[in-house]
């Protein structure tokens, strides 16, 4: 980043044509650090899942096959763990679209480029890159 004053000097004021880029920047990092925390949810919920399936396992192994699986406390968990795959999927796409966005839009990467180093189709590129567009005109 270029500095105002000059580097060393301490005050680390940026320059005026850096503001947008450092913001786009935090704006991308605030995406990752959502998928962060959905991926973290999803494996708290995962683990209830876990810890319901074994539950139930441990309590039915002696006794007759159960006629309904797991009561209340599994069904509830089978859907925060589903919400919290839909959070995950939906944090990551995002973050995804709006890195394949800047790579096209701010880097000067073409479709085909992003499409042969990501290996997605050109097709699912063009559409991440439409999404992360779309999302900046909704913000």
């Amino acid at each position: 980043m270029d500095t105002v004053d000059g580097p060393g000097t301490g005050t680390g004021r940026a320059a005026s044509g850096d503001t947008a880029a450092t913001a786009e920047l935090a704006d991308f990092y605030r995406l990752i650090d959502s998928a962060i925390g959905a991926c973290g949810d999803f494996r708290r919920a995962a683990r209830r899942v876990e810890d319901s399936l074994a539950e139930l396992r441990d309590l039915r192994r002696p006794g007759p096959p159960p006629g309904l699986l797991g009561g209340t406390d599994l069904r509830r968990a089978w859907a925060d763990f589903s919400a919290a795959l839909q959070d995950v999927n939906s944090a990551v796409t995002h973050a995804r679209a709006e890195g394949y966005r800047a790579a096209v839009d701010d880097g000067g990467v073409s479709l085909t480029e992003l499409a042969r180093i990501s290996g997605h189709s050109r097709q699912q590129v063009t559409r991440l890159v439409n999404r992360g567009r779309t999302a900046r005109v909704e913000d």
